[in-house]
């Protein structure tokens, strides 16, 4: 008797779900509501291919972006911070930034002052603090 009374409530249940799935055509989804404007996420960040994938192109942007800006900056290792492991300063001509490097993006390379290279990431801003670029990507420049 549970066992005849569970399946006249599973198919009670598949019933409309099936209905449902019928009535809408396929590929379209039903309508969802969209987020609030004030949780909505930017553009860049919900799979727009590469158009303005990296809108911050130059240290000078870099230093007035908002926290989280994915940023593409082509510059000079200026040097090594002083008392931090990752640590380095670029120069890309519009200004000097920190940037910190992981020791997975680097891969084993050695970086010297005065090494050209390519770095994709993203910034980081705290308030209080100076804006730095976790960076993400690292190519060198020749």
């Amino acid at each position: 008797m549970r066992y005849l009374l569970v399946l006249i409530m599973a198919a009670a249940l598949a019933i409309p779900a099936h209905a449902a799935e019928k009535a809408a055509p396929a590929g379209e989804s039903q309508s969802i509501a969209s987020p609030a404007p004030h949780k909505a996420k930017p553009q860049h960040e919900k799979g727009q291919g590469m158009t303005n994938l990296h809108e911050v192109d130059t240290v000078a942007k870099a230093l007035k972006a908002p926290d989280k800006s994915p940023v593409m900056i082509v510059g000079n290792i200026v040097e090594k911070v002083d008392g931090k492991k990752n640590h380095y300063v670029v120069d890309d001509g519009t200004g000097r930034m920190t940037v910190v490097i992981g020791t997975k993006t680097l891969k084993g390379t050695e970086l010297t002052p005065d090494m050209k290279v390519r770095l994709m990431g993203k910034v980081k801003a705290k308030q209080g603090k100076a804006p730095v670029v976790g960076v993400r990507a690292l190519h060198l420049v020749k």
